[in-house]
């Protein structure tokens, strides 16, 4: 591919093609992984706490974020209980790891809670969660009636602190049903006192008296010495009280210059029941306009004789809940922390129980954050980075590779999964979960129940820098500019509500008994929680899309030039509605506007609202808008209109659509076949490049031909975010609408095509192998000049933890788990391979590069020939380059393999009586569990390449 020198072009602007390439070279640290850094139990080792600091600064991490946290997993009490959360000792704990990071230049955040959700000792029983309670007292009448109203039973006992919000009388009909028309309030003077005297009409009735009574639901998982409530977040009070005390406590320990970067505000998961609040009926009243005191029946397993009636308030009770939780928790958390300097991550979408409406819950936030896990079925990273498109951020953080593998997997597959995630729209990492290890926790040591462990005690932490330097290249690319889309899907005014994943994780297997329900492979639900899909968009190949919310429509999108326009910079071609009869009106309005101005829209004609406000007066007006914006479109035999400068389509596929506006795919995939979509993309635009990710999440390698739709002016260069070298000098097409380029993907590889205005100059220095064209397969030697065969006459050194080290002579390259020998078989950690091989000075020849290649490693390597270090293995095509060590005769080539925990702790159980693994853990382990390949497997060769 010619010369590896470096060069500019004296055409760039000064610095202006090299300011990315630095930083994508030595990423800054805010691009770099956090961690969610779990203290079991609060207890904490002073000596391990600098240690694991220092630890992730060298390592390459940005910092982590402090969660102090019950241990759900103790046998035997092996986690010694520490101090209470946020009391003098955990304040210690926590100046020093304040202290430790600034002086490390890392980053440091704080959960809100001891476990998760906003609580803790300091709160009073008046800002605890509420919920909405009812009695029922059934009379005949006509009859002077007298009842005392007692406190209501709740699902977990007796209520507790109740406060009586009002008192009505419904008829008695089969199957609880009635309608408002006959529902009898009671006037406050009625029945205060907590005593109804009524004179009783004829017919038989049911008093129903409602409560708002504190649920007293406690933390959910604190240390032992930490306790108290959870707080009603929907309670503006209650919020700024928890917050501040909690600040207040850390402003004892921080300075201006030295504080917490960030707090944490894990998933909601508070009880689900009927959420109230203090001031909940005068809210309702005031935002929607009518009383819900005759409609609060349907709150308590009553139903209304008309279902769209009952199926609107009640659209109207959640979004109300919604609003509340938001803006009095999420939206205040974000006010006060820019009052202290403080950024709010937030896990506010749809896991855990959710309430809200998602994408405002998360836009209102300083970083909002997902979650996908390690072969589960939980991914909505997608609904924070379309939280974040739509609002503005440039930060999408996922709660990141959570699940119960323990000790099974390593960067390699974690890869995998990262990759998929960037994809879906992440750029900051942050690892479930990097557990804090006390000396005496032994190895592998303490762990959160969940998550897959990156910590210190990991037996691949030692290799783990390229892993973080590759996770912060590909981050920092991943945030610059805006992301490209052609489509905004907009999902209704309800709430909850959801975003489904783009794309789940590849390791799903229908063979895996009780964890993938039906509905995973129904394409109608949500794969991450079985909810309906709001929006059937069919596979969209080659376009990308966000999803979109009401509070946006109305406030944030605008039609300028046939496009769709947020106000820092993103566009889109087209806006697609649910499938449903209702709108909310103000959004239908913000839509007459938009296409008026030349938005083009999909969906269906609405036929009334979606709520009770205005009711019934704001369904004609619904009607009227809705005709004139549609037009005579019906979707069956007229399919659009156009209005002003926009047009509404009605019955046309999302796909159909873009043709018509002949809008091509972004990225068109050639020479594959891609229905899963393992070939995959993200797109950012900036003012001067356009920047694509290009993953291959399947094990086996593709040659494929990918179509860009960009500016065929636009010269692209290859980016690799695993090795950190560029390749300018490519091979590409151009076409009459894009630029076509063929590439070679390793298993589980990616690439980053950067297309500028002036081509930057020539080849990184210390390019050494084809970014675009991959390593040759043996027999595919266009550029092979020789291949070395060292698959056989190794000798193998293992030093266990504990005993003698033991050293086999291999005639072939097998899993240590294969090996007849106990101290090999379950052996956990690293083992050291080495033999030698001869070179005539005929083979080093002057501009040959020479890679030592191996079929497979598990789990990570590093590779040493002639003493000299060549550099940590851990991707596809495990490879690594020894060139400038190589000397004629005799060759020394060494390579340190490390595997996972698995296979020693399989061992223990298998021999408890030479137990040398220690660890809460270990009961997810049997004696049955297998073990897992380990060490270099199949084939080794020395591969000379021809670079040009």
């Amino acid at each position: 591919m010619g010369s590896f020198l470096p060069a500019c072009n004296p055409t760039d602007p000064p610095g202006a093609s090299d300011r990315l390439e630095e930083a994508f070279l030595d990423p800054p640290t805010e691009s770099r992984p956090m961690a969610l850094w779990t203290w079991m139990n609060g207890y904490v080792d002073t000596v391990k706490l600098v240690h694991e600091l220092t630890e992730m600064k060298e390592k390459g991490m940005r910092g982590a974020i402090v969660w102090d946290i019950g241990a759900l997993i103790n046998p035997d009490g092996m986690i010694p209980d520490g101090p209470a959360f946020l009391g003098p000792e955990s304040l210690r704990y926590l100046a020093l790891a304040l202290a430790t990071s600034d002086s490390l230049g890392l980053d440091l955040g704080m959960s809100a809670a001891s476990s998760w959700n906003s609580g803790g000792e300091w709160v009073e029983t008046a800002d605890g969660s509420k919920e909405l309670l009812s009695s029922s007292h059934a009379v005949e009448g006509p009859a002077a009636v007298e009842i005392e109203l007692t406190n209501p039973e709740s699902p977990r006992g007796k209520a507790e602190n109740c406060e009586l919000l009002t008192v009505i009388a419904i008829p008695r009909h089969p199957n609880q049903s009635f309608s408002t028309e006959e529902v009898i309030l009671f006037s406050e003077q009625e029945w205060s006192g907590g005593n109804l005297r009524w004179q009783a009409p004829e017919g038989k009735w049911e008093i129903l008296s409602f409560f708002s009574c504190n649920t007293m639901q406690p933390l959910v998982v604190p240390s032992p010495n930490s306790s108290g409530l959870i707080i009603d977040h929907l309670s503006g009070p209650a919020t700024a009280r928890h917050l501040e005390e909690l600040l207040s406590r850390l402003d004892r320990i921080s300075t201006t210059e030295r504080k917490m970067k960030f707090i944490f505000l894990d998933s909601y998961e508070v009880w689900q029941m009927k959420d109230w609040t203090s001031g909940f009926l005068e809210q309702f009243q005031q935002r929607y306009g009518y009383d819900p005191t005759p409609f609060l029946p349907l709150l308590q397993g009553f139903h209304h004789t008309d279902s769209l009636i009952q199926a609107r308030f009640e659209g109207d009770y959640r979004r109300l809940v919604s609003d509340l939780l938001i803006e009095n928790h999420y939206a205040q958390a974000v006010t006060i922390g820019d009052e202290h300097g403080i950024q709010m991550i937030t896990e506010a979408g749809h896991g855990g129980h959710p309430r809200v409406e998602p994408l405002k819950a998360l836009g209102h936030s300083h970083i909002p954050m997902g979650e996908f896990w390690n072969r589960q079925r939980h991914w909505v990273t997608k609904e924070a980075a379309s939280a974040a498109h739509i609002y503005g951020h440039k930060v999408v953080a996922s709660e990141s590779l959570t699940g119960w593998n323990h000790w099974q997997h390593g960067p390699t597959d974690f890869k995998q999964l990262v990759d998929v995630a960037f994809c879906e729209g992440l750029n900051q990492v942050v690892f479930h979960t990097f557990s804090h290890n006390p000396a005496i926790a032994g190895k592998p040591g303490f762990v959160y129940h969940a998550g897959e462990h990156v910590n210190v005690n990991a037996t691949w932490w030692p290799l783990s820098r390229p892993f973080m330097d590759y996770i912060a290249r590909a981050s920092y690319l991943l945030r610059q500019g805006n992301f490209v889309a052609d489509v905004l899907l907009y999902y209704g005014d309800d709430a909850p509500n959801l975003v489904p994943p783009k794309r789940m994780d590849p390791n799903y297997t229908p063979d895996m008994p009780g964890l993938f329900p039906t509905y995973f492979y129904d394409k109608t639900k949500c794969p991450h929680c079985g909810m309906s899909r709001p929006i059937i968009t069919g596979d969209l190949p080659g376009y990308a899309y966000d999803y979109v919310n009401a509070d946006v429509i109305t406030t944030r999108l605008e039609a300028k030039e046939g496009k769709l326009q947020l106000p820092h910079g993103a566009s889109y071609r087209l806006l697609v509605l649910p499938d449903r009869a209702d709108m909310s009106l103000d959004v239908l309005k913000s839509l007459e506007k938009l296409i008026r101005e030349g938005a083009v829209v999909l969906g269906p004609k609405p036929k009334r609202a979606s709520s009770l406000k205005g009711y019934p007066a704001v369904d004609q007006e619904v009607k009227e808008l809705a005709d004139k914006v549609w037009g005579n479109t019906d979707g069956t035999t007229v399919f659009s209109h156009t209005y002003g400068a926009g047009t509404v389509y009605w019955g046309k596929s999302i796909q159909e659509v873009l043709e018509e506006l002949q809008v091509g795919a972004d990225v068109e995939v050639k020479g594959v076949d891609n229905a899963d979509r393992h070939i995959d993309f993200v797109h950012r635009q900036t003012d001067t490049e356009e920047i694509y990710f290009i993953s291959n999440s399947s094990e086996r390698q593709e040659h494929l031909s990918l179509v860009f739709r960009v500016d065929t002016d636009l010269h692209p260069e290859i980016w690799d975010a695993a090795s950190g070298l560029v390749q300018r000098e490519v091979v590409y097409t151009r076409l009459s609408d894009g630029i076509q380029m063929d590439f070679v993907l390793e298993p589980i590889g990616s690439r980053f095509v950067v297309f500028r205005k002036n081509k930057a100059g020539e080849n990184s220095e210390g390019l050494h192998r084809d970014l675009q064209g991959g390593f040759p397969d043996k027999g595919l030697a266009d550029r092979a000049v020789l291949s070395l065969d060292l698959s056989n006459d190794w000798l193998l050194r293992f030093d266990p933890l504990v005993g003698d080290s033991l050293t086999l002579k291999l005639d072939s390259l097998v899993s240590w788990s294969d090996l007849t020998e106990s101290e090999a078989r379950y052996h956990s950690g690293m083992a050291t391979y080495s033999r030698e091989f001869f070179l005539e000075e005929s083979q080093l020849k002057a501009g040959v590069e020479a890679f030592a290649r191996f079929e497979d490693i598990q789990e990570m390597a590093r590779v040493y020939v002639n003493g000299k270090d060549c550099g940590i293995v851990w991707l596809p095509p495990y490879a690594a380059r020894i060139t400038p060590h190589l000397r004629e005769g005799t060759n020394t080539l060494t390579v340190e393999v490390i595997n996972t925990w698995n296979n020693r702790i399989v061992g223990d159980q298998r021999n408890p009586e030479l137990t040398v693994t220690r660890t809460n853990a270990r009961r997810k382990f049997t004696a049955e569990s297998p073990l897992l390949p380990s060490g270099l497997l199949g084939k080794a060769h020395i591969q000379f390449l021809n670079p040009n």
